[in-house]
């Protein structure tokens, strides 16, 4: 009994681990001229969590018929490879326990002969229960990517588009949803097409296992370029979708320079109680770096429901940079509806170029936003040649002052009156003297003073009277200065965007 719940137990680990890869290869000197030629084959894998743990050599259990990777088609012109096969251990990337998840990946180098061509594949088991397998007995999956070595028409070795996609990818049912394969290849003018596996594809291989149709779901399933648009009709199931990306010389040729696969799985969601996307925001700043010197980069995500009942819970990296750490993930404490992970990457010299990666944010309810994707270039020790923009401020202020000034005049106004009366007997001798004098004005104020004198003589004299009667009116008022200063203050702003011949920042959507 003992055994045999142990058994039991190896086997519900065994099943319904695998959420699908890919499996690729680049020559490591495109344009070596030797006989042997380095490659480089990367696996990229994405796996359940717990089931699959995030270590070392993963996975570490499972169903796997093959613990290589076997060669499957023209291993006659295999270039060696039958003789150093690559294991399919891979390594873990990142993990998430709210959306059960484990990412790994290694890259394993290998020297071939040139003009090998060849086909590689990891076939296994089990895929989890899927509404479109083939059988419900754990489905199988196969992996295969085809090696070509002989040289492109244009001389040099042929560089594989690179394909990536997050799995699992979750929907909603009943609406129409596009699932973008991000990819991207170093041969810049070659056709990119990307195509359904085949169970029996024209080279005679199996590209796809247990997933090669999609059942009674394939009328609501269509492929353009290389986006998967999918209206589901019934909710709480999952699909595969196996996909073969490759790439062609030019728009007329029909025979591929490289054959790269692409495996992920679909969950179909009942209408979430808030269907409104998360949304990833651009990363601000030039994106310019320089090979051993550490940057940081925030990474946001704005959240537009509500945020007490449903929240941000991962931000996922469907392609990410080697090397580069990502924090976990942090609620902002200036905005409540943001949440953002710290980016840090110190670039190595083997990374001079682009380097891109791209990632998506999830709620508790499994609503996922679009993909952000965001190229880094990577230079020596070069000036940043980015996109500036330069913003100059001009502050003009204007004083008007108005002042109203009221003066009144304080005027003191003096009156001497002088009469005299004389009476002569004899002889009278009279001088009338009359003195006028006008003198001071003093801060707007006038005082006028008049004077009359006069002297009588006799010989016979009789003095009479002089009466002087002096009145002297005062009339003050006050002096009002009132001052009205207005200022106005007008700011202008001119921005200035000057682009030189490379722009540094480059975010794709």
């Amino acid at each position: 009994m003992f055994v045999l719940l142990i058994l039991i137990w190896i086997i519900a680990i065994n099943a319904n681990h695998f959420n699908g890869g890919t499996i690729n290869w680049m020559p490591v000197y495109p344009n070596d001229t030797s006989s042997s030629i380095l490659i480089t084959i990367t696996q990229s894998y994405s796996w359940v969590y717990p089931t699959v743990s995030c270590t070392t050599n993963i996975p570490t259990t499972g169903g796997s018929s093959s613990t290589t990777l076997n060669c499957i088609a023209n291993c006659s012109t295999d270039g060696g490879y039958s003789n150093h096969l690559i294991s399919i251990l891979t390594d873990c990337t990142s993990y998430s326990t709210s959306l059960n998840m484990t990412a790994s990946e290694r890259s394993v180098n290998v020297t071939l002969n040139e003009s090998a061509y060849f086909r590689i594949s990891y076939d296994s088991s089990a895929w989890r229960s899927l509404e479109n397998a083939a059988t419900t007995n754990n489905p199988g999956w196969s992996i295969v990517s085809l090696i070509d070595l002989r040289r492109r028409p244009d001389g040099i070795f042929n560089t594989p588009p690179v394909a990536k996609v997050t799995s699992p990818q979750y929907i909603i049912v009943n609406r129409t949803t596009a699932i973008q394969i991000h990819v991207s290849d170093v041969n810049a003018n070659d056709d990119i097409r990307c195509r359904w596996s085949s169970k029996n594809s024209s080279n005679g291989v199996d590209e796809c296992g247990d997933i090669c149709s999609m059942g009674n779901a394939s009328n609501l399933i269509s492929l353009s370029g290389c986006t998967v648009t999918f209206t589901p009709k019934k909710s709480g199931v999952w699909y595969a979708i196996a996909i073969q990306v490759e790439d062609f010389i030019n728009t007329t040729s029909s025979q591929p320079l490289s054959s790269v696969p692409i495996q992920f799985l679909i969950y179909v969601l009942s209408t979430p109680n808030c269907s409104q996307a998360p949304q990833i925001l651009p990363l601000t700043g030039c994106l310019e770096v320089k090979v051993n010197v550490s940057v940081t980069f925030t990474l946001y995500s704005m959240n537009f429901c509500n945020r007490t009942k449903f929240i941000i819970t991962d931000i996922m990296f469907t392609v990410d940079i080697t090397g580069m750490q990502v924090s976990s993930l942090v609620n902002s404490t200036a905005n409540a509806s943001l949440v953002y992970v710290t980016l840090t990457w110190k670039p190595t010299t083997n990374q001079i170029g682009f380097q891109q990666f791209c990632a998506v944010a999830y709620t508790n309810e499994m609503v996922q936003s679009d993909p952000y994707c965001a190229t880094f270039t990577v230079m020596a020790s070069e000036t940043c040649i980015t996109t500036t923009t330069s913003t100059s401020t001009t502050t003009t202020t204007s004083t008007t002052t108005s002042t109203t000034t009221t003066t009144d005049t304080t005027s003191t106004s003096t009156t001497t009156t002088t009469s005299t009366t004389t009476e002569t007997t004899t002889t009278t001798d009279t001088t009338s003297t009359t003195t006028e004098t006008t003198t001071t004005t003093t801060a707007s104020t006038t005082i006028s003073t008049t004077s009359e004198t006069t002297t009588s003589t006799t010989s016979t004299q009789t003095t009479t009277t002089t009466t002087t009667t002096t009145t002297t009116t005062t009339s003050t008022q006050t002096t009002t200065t009132t001052t009205s200063t207005t200022t106005t203050t007008t700011i202008t702003t001119a921005t200035t965007t000057t682009t030189t011949s490379i722009t540094c920042v480059t975010e794709n959507h």
